[in-house]
């Protein structure tokens, strides 16, 4: 598994914002967190985030550490378009002239960054947790019935009942079978 270089992996993350935008998303840091966590995985590539599992599902400090640095240098930044709700993430003109010159280079990540976009886009952020901890229990217990799967995210997250859970666990797994069908991914 190869290890990306910063400017690379700032321009997959761009990729995904863009794509996640472009389907309707929200694209709040919390979209951006599982969506990252599922192409890291479909894309069995090295980003180099380590994930948690936390209290929304799991979460990398250093994808958050990433986005502020962007954030700060002007790649990314946030619009509140409303009072209620949490900032989105949206591209700058200095981050879409990046993603303009790094393009070509991220061609193997932009089929996985549209799948998860179109995958997770309507989701809110309930749904989101839901979906991105069943992929995480699945990550790691890919042989385990679906009703065990099931009853450990309702373990680790006793709000998400288990009719629910095995719902998102039986999502999980057919998104990842209609990935092995759908993408050519690098080993």
């Amino acid at each position: 598994m190869e290890r990306l270089s910063y400017s690379l992996k700032c321009v997959v993350i761009l990729d995904l914002i863009k794509r996640l935008r472009d389907n309707g998303s929200w694209c709040g840091e919390t979209h951006v967190q599982k969506a990252m966590f599922i192409a890291q995985d479909l894309a069995n590539a090295n980003f180099g985030y380590k994930y948690i599992m936390y209290k929304h599902g799991p979460y990398s400090f250093d994808l958050t550490n990433e986005l502020a640095g962007m954030r700060a240098a002007k790649i990314i930044d946030f619009e509140f378009r409303r009072a209620e709700y949490g900032p989105s993430i949206f591209m700058t003109a200095f981050g879409d002239r990046i993603y303009s010159l790094h393009e070509e280079e991220i061609q193997r990540f932009k089929k996985i960054n549209g799948f998860v976009a179109d995958w997770l886009s309507a989701s809110d952020v309930k749904h989101l947790e839901r979906l991105a901890t069943a992929y995480f229990i699945t990550s790691k217990n890919p042989r385990m019935p679906v009703l065990e799967r099931a009853k450990k995210i309702n373990l680790l997250k006793p709000h998400v009942d288990i009719i629910s859970a095995e719902e998102a666990v039986r999502t999980v797994d057919q998104k990842k079978e209609e990935a092995k069908r759908q993408l050519t991914i690098a080993a």
